[in-house]
């Protein structure tokens, strides 16, 4: 829990950020009275700081379509997530803005910040899903919901008038939360609505995104990816899922005597069948080479990694080089490659 005192001093600090938002709004934006369009409700830099997690799941049954009829979401899932790069660039604090000029309905604030990881965590936040957030009316019905803010952060109240762009509070972990992310929903007349596609579940376009509610900037910062690069980088141990969680990418070794080098990569929405493969070379030739079987079902998200340990004396001076790719129905569909000097 944060005092309301550190919370003042980060929306100080970040107001700022929103600047910048409300400026590019007010220029690009020409609002429809019966239909919002939709601008980027969170302070990022798209596929670098943030990503997209999770879509509207569009298949009513227990099967999971997104809007691309692909997997990238989890059955009944009725927004849109937005994922920062870990916990501690959340507690430095990620600005959400309102995506589009409305009336606050309702507001909740006062849940405790923390992940959910058992059924008891969930028993604890039984009908409060959302945790911390708001929800905000637009002309004819329309309206937008924002979920797990942090505990404090709000910065509206029922009643009020938000502009496009305008500070509602910060990126938190309240309610059903496994990652930090803010949780967008859109509904018509009470009927979700997917801002993809501007279509209710049970319609499955399969691509097309002709009825999108997303202004073309924010389609254009986020073309569909599933197998989305997350995180990737240089370490001296063995990586752990909640080590990335709490500190996305990690310090990088910095001599030549450190215990063991290791490359790794964390991916978003995986698909059935695709595999991952790592190769890490060093100054004197390859150090280790290691791929995944095909993955059997949907990953949303999965941690990869390989390295050596150190031998005798230090590791050779020079450039080691990490190469992580995505393999799909036997092609590569992407390599990354990050380079590391360890100098005498």
């Amino acid at each position: 829990m944060y005092s309301r005192e550190i919370i003042q001093k980060i929306l100080t600090s970040v107001a700022a950020l929103a600047v910048p938002f409300i400026l590019m709004a007010c220029n690009l934006f020409a609002q429809d009275a019966s239909r919002p369009i939709l601008s980027l409700p969170i302070a990022c830099h798209p596929l670098k700081n943030c990503f997209i997690q999770n879509y509207v799941d569009l298949d009513p049954t227990s099967a999971v379509h997104d809007y691309t009829c692909g997997k990238a979401s989890y059955d009944g899932h009725r927004g849109t997530d937005f994922r920062t790069a870990s916990i501690e660039a959340m507690e430095k604090g990620v600005p959400v803005f309102a995506a589009a000029p409305g009336k606050v309905k309702t507001v909740r604030d006062g849940m405790t910040d923390s992940l959910v990881v058992s059924e008891s965590d969930r028993s604890l936040i039984l009908h409060q899903e959302c945790g911390n957030g708001l929800l905000v009316l637009h002309a004819d019905g329309w309206e937008t919901q924002y979920c797990h803010l942090r505990q404090g952060s709000l910065r509206v109240r029922p009643g009020d008038f938000v502009k496009r762009g305008q500070l509602l509070g910060l990126v938190g972990l309240s309610g059903n939360t496994t990652f930090p992310h803010v949780h967008l929903t859109v509904r018509y007349k009470g009927q979700v609505i997917d801002p993809f596609t501007g279509t209710v579940p049970g319609d499955m376009p399969c691509s097309s995104s002709d009825g999108s509610l997303w202004h073309p900037s924010v389609l254009n910062a986020f073309p569909y990816s599933d197998g989305q690069p997350f995180v990737m980088g240089f370490a001296d141990h063995a990586v752990g899922e909640a080590e990335l969680m709490q500190k996305g990418e990690l310090p990088w070794p910095s001599s030549r005597d450190v215990p063991a080098l290791v490359f790794y990569g964390m991916v978003l929405n995986l698909q059935k069948g695709d595999q991952l493969r790592i190769v890490l070379t060093g100054p004197d030739g390859e150090l280790a080479h290691t791929a995944t079987k095909p993955f059997n079902r949907h990953k949303a998200s999965y941690l990869f990694f390989a390295g050596k340990k150190r031998g005798n004396g230090y590791w050779p001076a020079g450039t080691y080089q990490g190469v992580f790719s995505l393999l799909r129905e036997d092609r590569i569909l992407w390599s990354k490659a990050k380079k590391l000097v360890l100098t005498d």
